[in-house]
């Protein structure tokens, strides 16, 4: 049985940590929100199979809760989802219990009522500092429900009456949660919420449909109901659909260094799934082709190589394309069995291992075999198979993991409970080839080889600093040592101060006065600059009373003198008034360094819209939902998209520095557009358009939330 903890009435209960869960909220307005709920979480059953449950909102009866133990398909049946009826709005959830045990009682999504107030609230992560939920609690519920998905309910629900609304109640109480989390939230006033931690530990997705708005756990969820993917939830971003379908988003806590679990990659997530700029299969395979290179280096010799699937497949691919060997399916899995890793206990983990896998001795009789596993954690399903192998006559038994020996417990979301289950652990302080060594001997297997940190980041193309690696031997997130930013001198106290560049009719700019206007962005436009006289985005500012002012270009594009004279009458303009913050909405011109370094001494950070995705350097290609796709830079981007008919292009928000070259820079935020088979150029033009409209007051409010921290990213070494 499991210890208890108590505080006041309210029983915690400390159990094994088993988390992975997975997360979904539907906007749609033909008012069958609850079906493609049941869609996604079948897409995402992979994240959570111990129990399932669904929220709706309707006006008539506020929040409708049912959820239940077992699979999608036993519990959210036809039925249920007849009888809870119509709604344009619901949330769902998988569980994998993390705090809390495997019980009907903690089942998500939760729902609670005190008051006028009604909150339903599902969660992927884990709030390991729970003690420090319960003393913010000023009464205590008598209910044995043990999550810390109740916790973070109540909490919501007793700060509610103190704040004007639900978007001001998340800005001042998520702060104060410690810990992975991604919540779906639904409120008695049909408001649906998507929040992400600051450190981004788990992933979260936004899509949208013809009819409505997606958030959840995976792309997958979204790509599977039918949607478009967009961009993944940001670090610290809550995502808002009123009940009315506007979608909306607002920043909170203290900004971080992204930390991304590295266990999503190499495990948890499904392959064909999208996170954070990484197809996770792609990732897996290429990890795969630098695993092999150490097995090469080992010295190993081997006639075939079998994947343990699923997760383990793409790494085995990766192993057998570099080493030039036969990938054969030698172990046979049960789907029905389930995910051995996220089983509840030891004992459940052991009978599902002998349940699911099953070895074809066929093309092994005499060989050597090396077996690509995406991990091992407590070596359950790894000891097992080695020795089943050799019973099966494999002369030689190769036991290789596309990542590195687990050695610390997790906190974060992962079933570790603390480092005497993980039999890596023993051998911590050694060096990589002293555990290989000591683990080979563990499972009897000939030789084990892991994968270094180092190269699963390089696969990711990423560094291992980009990562929550802590079971892994890295520090922890959110205990550990905090990254350092840069800090400003000059700080933003009230509404920060806006120059915006444009050139054109000044739609964009348009968005940025309307959100200044209704107070969603807290800022005040002070100048208004435009390189043509004509342009009609200076009347959309005169109109609101902002200062404006012309300042056309008079000369050759490739006339340096004339160029660097340009810029210094520009800064003129900028020096003459307080500014924070420069964006180009529609400028078409090139800045030159001397402007972009003087303005970067004075802290000013320049941010520029560009209608396609952008990369940070020079690459001339990007991953995208939907593919390696060229990377559309210069004036005719919408049109060089279209013309060469991609599949997907999309917008980008990104600094501009100096000595940089033309369309890079630190990406703020970048949002997808799918081209679709019957777009016309002026179709797709339109939901360009309409993105950038979204994306860029939302990169102007991160950018904000970032300086208000103090934190100077005029010379581009934050984060983002």
């Amino acid at each position: 049985m499991p210890s208890r903890n108590t505080f006041g009435d309210l029983v915690v209960l400390e159990e094994q940590l088993k988390e992975k869960c997975g997360v979904i909220g539907v906007w749609c307005a033909e008012k069958i929100a609850s079906l493609y709920i049941r869609k996604g979480l079948s897409a995402l059953q992979h994240r959570g199979q111990e129990s399932a449950g669904i929220s709706i909102y309707t006006p008539e009866n506020k929040i409708q809760t049912y959820k239940g133990m077992g699979l999608i398909p036993n519990v959210l049946t036809t039925d249920v989802i007849h009888q809870l009826g119509e709604s344009k709005v619901a949330i769902g959830h998988n569980r994998y219990s993390t705090t809390g045990s495997s019980t009907a009682c903690n089942a998500q999504p939760i729902t609670l009522t005190k008051g006028k107030f009604q909150i339903s609230i599902g969660h992927n992560g884990n709030i390991p500092e729970y003690q420090h939920l319960l003393e913010q609690l000023e009464e205590k519920s008598k209910e044995e429900c043990s999550s810390d998905t109740y916790l973070v309910a109540q909490l919501l629900l007793q700060e509610r009456p103190k704040y004007s609304d639900w978007d001001e109640t998340l800005k001042n109480v998520l702060p104060r949660i410690r810990g992975a989390f991604c919540f779906v939230i639904l409120t008695s006033d049909g408001a649906m919420y998507g929040a992400r931690d600051t450190y981004g530990i788990r992933p979260f997705c936004l899509g949208k449909a013809s009819n409505g708005w997606i958030i959840a756990s995976e792309s997958v969820a979204v790509d599977l109901t039918g949607a478009e993917f967009l961009r993944d939830v940001k670090p610290g971003e809550v995502v808002k659909i009123n009940f009315d379908g506007e979608l909306s988003s607002f920043f909170f806590g203290e900004p971080k260094r992204p930390q991304n679990c590295i266990f999503e990659y190499i495990y948890f997530s499904r392959p064909d799934s999208f996170e954070n700029g990484i197809r996770v299969r792609n990732g897996r395979e290429a990890s795969g082709k630098l695993l092999a290179k150490r097995i090469l280096k080992k010295g190993i010799k081997a006639d075939v190589v079998i994947p343990v699937f699923d997760s383990g497949y793409p790494a085995a691919k990766g192993v057998a394309v570099e080493l030039g060997l036969p990938l054969i399916d030698a172990i046979t899995v049960s789907h029905y069995i389930g995910r051995t890793f996220i089983q509840p206990g030891q004992e459940n983990r052991m009978a599902a291992v002998n349940g699911k896998h099953n070895i074809v001795p066929d093309e092994i009789f005499n060989k050597r075999v090396i077996v690509v596993d995406d991990s091992a954690v407590r070596l359950t399903t790894s000891k097992r198979l080695c020795l089943g192998l050799k019973d099966a006559g494999a002369e030689e038994v190769y036991m290789v993991f596309a990542s590195p020996p687990v050695v610390n417990h997790c906190d974060l979301g992962i079933d570790m409970k603390s480092k005497k289950e993980l039999p890596a652990s023993n051998w911590a302080s050694e060096h990589l080839e002293v555990i290989e060594k000591n683990v080979a001997e563990l499972m009897s297997a000939n030789g084990v080889v892991y994968l270094p940190i180092e190269d699963i980041a390089m696969a990711m193309e990423r560094t291992k600093e980009d990562f929550y690696h802590y079971p892994f031997g890295g520090p922890h997130p959110i205990r550990g040592q905090q990254y350092e930013f840069p800090k400003m001198k000059k700080k933003i106290t009230s509404q920060a101060k806006i120059a915006v560049l444009i050139s054109g009719s000044g739609t964009n700019l348009q968005e940025i006065i309307d959100r200044v206007d209704n107070g969603d962005i807290e800022a005040k436009i002070v100048l208004v600059i435009a390189n043509n006289e004509r342009a009609y985005g200076l009347e959309r500012a005169r109109k609101h009373n902002i200062p404006t002012s012309v300042l056309p270009y008079e000369g050759k594009v490739n006339d340096q003198e004339k160029r660097k004279e340009y810029d210094r009458l520009l800064l003129d303009l900028i020096k003459k008034i307080d500014v924070d913050i420069i964006v180009l909405a529609g400028w078409i011109f090139v800045l030159g360094d001397e402007f972009l370094s003087k303005v970067s001494q004075k802290e000013i950070p320049v941010l520029n819209l560009h209608p396609a995705l952008l990369t940070t350097n020079l690459k001339d290609t990007i991953a995208s939902s939907r593919g390696i796709i060229p990377v559309m830079r210069g004036q005719q981007a919408i049109k060089d998209a279209f013309g060469r008919r991609l599949l997907v292009s999309g917008v980008t928000v990104h600094q501009i520095l100096p000595k940089n070259n033309f369309d890079i820079g630190p990406v703020i935020l970048k949002e997808e557009v799918r081209i679709r088979s019957n777009d016309t150029l002026e179709t797709f033009e339109k939901r360009i358009h309409e993105a950038e409209h979204r994306i860029l007051p939302t990169a102007i409010k991160r950018l904000i939330h970032v300086m208000k921290a103090g934190i100077d990213v005029s010379k581009g070494d934050f984060y983002w």
